[in-house]
Formats: C-alpha cells, structure tokens, sequence
C-alpha cells in the first residue's frame, strides 16, 4: 500500500495482521502477477468496510469480481488475483478471515453416534498451519505419454463453477416446468453434453504439457483434441491421476467432540465463500 504524501493519518491506516506462506511458495504465478519476500510469505490485511460489504453483494460473488477484489485489498502484494493458483486459495481464505477476525471459526455439525446437532469453535491457526500444496513436480507417464500437471487458476475455477451452477439450475427448472417427456429429455441431453464439456476443460486447465515420442505439446487446443480422441481407459486414467493430485490439496479434516456423547470424530471443512466471511 503505497503511503500518501499529505495524509497525516497515514500511520493509523490498516496494518498487516498475518503473514502467509503460500502453499504454492510462489510457484505457477505467471511473471508480473505476484510479489513475494525473500522470506517467502506475503502480507495479509484486515478487510474494511468496503471489503464486507462486497461480499454481501451476490453478483460480486458470483462472477468473482467481488472476491477478486478483496484479495487486492487485503493481499496487495498478489497484483492479480486471477491467476492465483487454486493450491493456494484456501489458505488466502483462510487469511483473511484470520487478519479480519480472529482465530476462532464456528462451525455446525452432528455426531454421527447419536445424531446430537454439536456447534464448535475450531481454531483457524492451526488449519491454517496444516495447509500444504500437493506435489505437481512429478512428471507420470501414461500410455507412454508423459504428463506434466499444473494446478488450475482462479479465474478457470471460477468460470467452472458459474458454469455449474447455471448447469444445475437449468436442470432444476426443467424437472420444476410442465414440458413434455420429450422436450425434457432434449434439455437433459444438452445439459449431460455441457456438463461433460465442463468435464473435459478441467483436465485441460490442468494439463501443462504432454510429452509423445519426444515432442512436448502445451497448446491447450492441441490438449485438448487429444482428450476428445483418445481411448476410455487413458482418459479415465489422466482423470483420476489428476484427481489424487486436488485431494492432496483439500484441507485436513478436524477432531471434535460431541457435546453429548462425547464421541469423538472428524469433520471436513468445507469453506464456502458466501458464508465463510459473514
């Protein structure tokens, strides 16, 4: 934040509440979209009013332009939140709410032995310590093509979720609405076929490079063709090695107890951005 020359409330403005390592540690920031210390963390500031009342607004949400434009204000040292890798998206979430508001989340659950409803406070500190980025340094080979996997960006999973939504939502109209059997099963069909394209585009944006009889390709077009030809067996294999990859990134689930029982077990922690910051 740049200081101004003739403001003497300046040292009063907002300071940086937390420092955060990037689980990526910088890595896929494409040049010019990221500043980051030679320690290897970045600072993070309390949100303003500003801020909250951003993401209060649905169509800021939902288009990511309201996200995008907290993370700028809250982390100006990342110069385009765009392009952040999706390894490291939680944990700037996570920051934020950190430097806004506290350690202390409350979060709702029910045991699973006697179905008790349980309300916890967990520490985000700690889950925010636990945080780390899944390993896209190994290049596996597959059909005797070798493959080189990057996370996606932001704006790439948030264009898919839109497009999700929107998928999900055609879909509960159609059941709602009073059109034929035949007319339904037209729409369901054009859905199925833009929710496997959605499919597809994922494991595009996740694909840096392929590797065949020593020709490197990284033209997502080119990536792409070769998802849409290629055999069941190797598409469903590049899938699942992909998926193993973004499970590595989920956070860790917590211990809790229940209140009534005082079974203990374990919840996953799911951050959604509409309601994580309220």
């Amino acid at each position: 934040m740049e200081k101004p020359t003739n403001n003497p409330l300046f040292k009063h403005f907002r300071q940086p509440a937390v420092y955060l390592k990037l689980p990526s540690q910088g890595r896929f920031y494409p040049d010019g979209s990221l500043q980051i210390s030679v320690t290897g963390d970045i600072p993070v500031y309390p949100m303003t009013v500003k801020d909250e009342l951003t993401l209060k607004t649905p169509d800021a949400l939902m288009n990511g332009e309201g996200m995008v434009a907290v993370i700028r204000s809250c982390c100006p040292t990342i110069l385009d939140p765009w392009n952040i890798p999706a390894v490291d998206l939680d944990a700037i979430f996570i920051a934020i709410r950190l430097a806004s508001y506290g350690t202390g989340m409350d979060i709702n659950t029910s045991c699973p032995e006697c179905k008790e409803a349980n309300e916890h406070t967990i520490n985000l500190t700690t889950v925010l310590e636990n945080i780390s980025a899944a390993d896209y340094t190994e290049q596996p080979k597959i059909d005797d093509l070798i493959f080189k996997f990057k996370p996606q960006k932001y704006r790439d999973v948030n264009k898919m979720n839109i497009a999700t939504f929107e998928e999900r939502r055609l879909v509960n109209n159609v059941l709602d609405s009073e059109i034929s059997d035949e007319d339904k099963k037209r729409l369901f069909d054009e859905s199925f076929a833009k929710i496997n394209d959605l499919n597809i585009s994922v494991l595009v944006d996740c694909i840096e490079s392929i590797t065949a009889d020593g020709k490197t390709v990284s033209d997502p077009a080119m990536i792409r063709e070769f998802l849409d030809n290629c055999g069941r067996q190797t598409f469903t294999d590049i899938r699942d090695r992909i998926q193993d990859i973004m499970n590595k990134n989920k956070i860790k689930p917590v211990k809790v107890a229940c209140s009534a029982c005082n079974h203990e077990y374990e919840t996953a922690l799911e951050f959604d951005q509409a309601n994580f910051f309220a």
